[in-house]
């Protein structure tokens, strides 16, 4: 069984060094996505460096009149800073609407922007996938689609046999 290990960073360039030494380390921050796929078996780091208590948690206003939001911010504090839901009410509408309450608490801005992708043959490891192997297969690109018409009244409906699309 391959060693597990878990770091803490203490500064930025240190927690970018961790992960440069280790290929198979990921960095963890709120954990909401990766401690999912871990359990899943679709991630395995042999490590994992915590960047949660790194300086990465403002919310700035920058010189030419933008916003700076750092890689620790929860999407709670990101939806709730009054500049966000001022200047950028879809984006709050957006990440409230994204998950509950105690997801948004632990959820980081920067590990939505890491996200790995939500498709079920990605989490399910005993489907091929693109994402996860690269060259592997994906089983809806393999598969035909059958429409068949609506069951809307016969005045509306198309008379038209059910149609099978091939994927490329």
């Amino acid at each position: 069984m391959k060693e597990f290990g878990y770091l803490r960073a203490d500064d930025v360039p240190g927690a970018v060094a961790l992960l440069a030494a280790d290929p198979d380390a990921r960095f963890l921050g709120g954990g909401t996505n990766l401690v999912d796929l871990m359990k899943t078996g679709v991630e395995r780091p042999a490590r994992l460096v915590d960047v949660r208590e790194l300086p990465l948690d403002a919310i700035e206003t920058t010189p030419d009149g933008g916003l700076r939001v750092g890689a620790t911010v929860t999407n709670s504090d990101l939806a709730a800073h009054p500049e966000i839901r001022r200047r950028y009410p879809a984006l709050t509408q957006a990440v409230l609407a994204g998950a509950s309450g105690q997801l948004r608490n632990m959820a980081t801005v920067g590990g939505n922007l890491l996200q790995r992708t939500r498709c079920g043959y990605f989490t399910d490891v005993t489907k091929p996938c693109n994402k996860r192997v690269p060259g592997s297969g994906c089983p809806p690109w393999r598969a035909s689609i059958t429409i068949t018409p609506s069951s809307a009244p016969p005045s509306t409906a198309s008379p038209c046999t059910p149609r099978t699309w091939a994927s490329p």
